[in-house]
């Protein structure tokens, strides 16, 4: 099973036990169009919200009615850190607007979020500590100088792809824009996939813990960050 996360760096305008305490001031019910359900126990809260949709139907006359029907979606979000505060969502829909917009009406001046951009050399440190690590596919872009051009690369392989041999290609400035990776550990094996937009793919056996291994490092990361 495949799980996809996206993290945001947030900060709260009060105390994380006072956040929840005001989403929990707002709890849902059938009758609202948005609201939460907190489990403090967990340090995480889900998220609902309504969204219309249209439908046609027609009847034994071929004459054709649009009705307006409402569906209720869901997001799990978990708060990770106490200085420096991580959100994490697990299976995040395609826009995070409605939660983010009810979060700052409802926790005020002082809420932000951000969206963390997720690096390969994150990802590396991450599983750097597996029995063996493998790079199945890549996509980088750079410039070629030479040239005045810009190159975009991707590459695959089901045999893995040497890391060292991608400078090779001698791109400036590169950036690698996604990559994935299989990690094998005393016969157990997981696979990680991201995208510097935020989206990361895990799943198989070590799954739980490569997740683990990247939110140490960007709470990590949150916390250095903050002495600067």
């Amino acid at each position: 099973m495949i799980s996809r996360f996206k993290w945001y760096a947030i900060r709260f305008p009060c105390t994380v036990a006072e956040a929840f305490q005001k989403l929990e001031s707002y709890r849902y019910d059938p009758t609202q169009a948005t609201g939460f359900v907190v489990d403090t126990s967990d340090s995480s809260f889900q998220f609902f919200w309504t969204a219309p949709i249209f439908a046609t139907i027609i009847d034994s006359d071929g004459v054709s009615n649009r009705n307006e029907i409402f569906s209720v979606s869901s997001q799990q979000a978990h708060i990770l850190g106490t200085d420096r505060l991580v959100m994490r969502m697990q299976d995040p829909p395609r826009s995070s607007r409605e939660l983010l917009n009810s979060l700052e009406k409802l926790l005020g001046f002082g809420f932000t979020c951000e969206k963390i951009t997720l690096t390969d050399a994150l990802i590396r440190k991450s599983i750097e500590s597996f029995h063996s690590v493998t790079l199945n596919s890549i996509k980088i872009s750079g410039t070629i100088p030479s040239m005045s051009a810009i190159a975009r690369v991707e590459l695959a392989s089901k045999t893995g792809i040497e890391i060292d041999k991608i400078d090779n290609f001698q791109l400036e400035g590169m950036i690698v824009d996604s990559a994935s990776y299989t990690a094998k550990y005393k016969g157990l094996s997981g696979s990680v996939g991201f995208t510097r937009s935020g989206m990361c793919k895990i799943s198989g056996d070590l799954g739980p813990l490569i997740q683990s291994n990247i939110e140490k490092n960007l709470l990590s990361l949150a916390s250095a960050d903050s002495k600067h």
